[in-house]
């Protein structure tokens, strides 16, 4: 089984209940938290991850954690669940499909614009409302910088990337020189 596939089975169910006891951004902010902090910590990754060590001994691990960070008795849950199943360091993969999850409930559509430059507030606003023409949805976009790509544009919409950048036309034009192509 994919990780997608076992990660969306796990926000499905947490979604469910979160809209049920209308805890959506508590949960997202805790989810959130967890994910950031084992992406933030190779070790503790590793922890949750290893087969050698044994479920009792992860169990402790994340008994303190969840003491010191006091999450909802849902996101408890779902940490001792996906603990119980030898899932939990796929957290970050389960947050991301839970945002998928709640924004697709809420008919938005989440979208990552990447530019080379930060984009301005009016950019920034034309941008969102070409996509939600484009799209036909409204879009909740996540702007971020990356200097490598030297201009253009890169947009992910789901699993799907257009990429507009400078970098990767001139990528295309150095494969084509190599290869003799016009």
């Amino acid at each position: 089984m994919s990780i997608t596939t076992i990660a969306r089975r796990y926000a499905e169910a947490v979604a469910d209940v979160a809209m049920a006891n209308q805890q959506v951004e508590q949960i997202d902010a805790e989810l959130n938290a967890f994910a950031q902090m084992m992406k933030s910590s190779r070790e503790l990754y590793e922890v949750f991850a290893s087969p050698v060590l044994s479920n009792e001994q992860k169990s402790k691990v994340l008994t303190a954690l969840v003491e010191r960070a006091k999450p909802s008795k849902t996101t408890a849950n779902l940490l001792k669940v996906m603990l119980t199943n030898y899932r939990l360091h796929l957290i970050d993969a389960v947050y991301q499909q839970f945002k998928r999850e709640i924004n697709e409930r809420k008919g938005l559509l989440g979208v990552e614009v990447i530019t080379a430059q930060t984009l301005g507030a009016s950019e920034q606003d034309l941008l969102s409302r070409r996509l939600q023409e484009l799209t036909g949805k409204q879009v909740q976009i996540q702007f971020k910088t990356d200097a490598t790509l030297i201009g253009g544009v890169v947009t992910k919409i789901g699993s799907i990337e257009y990429d507009g950048s400078i970098r990767t036309q001139l990528e295309t034009v150095k494969q084509k020189l190599k290869s003799g192509e016009r």
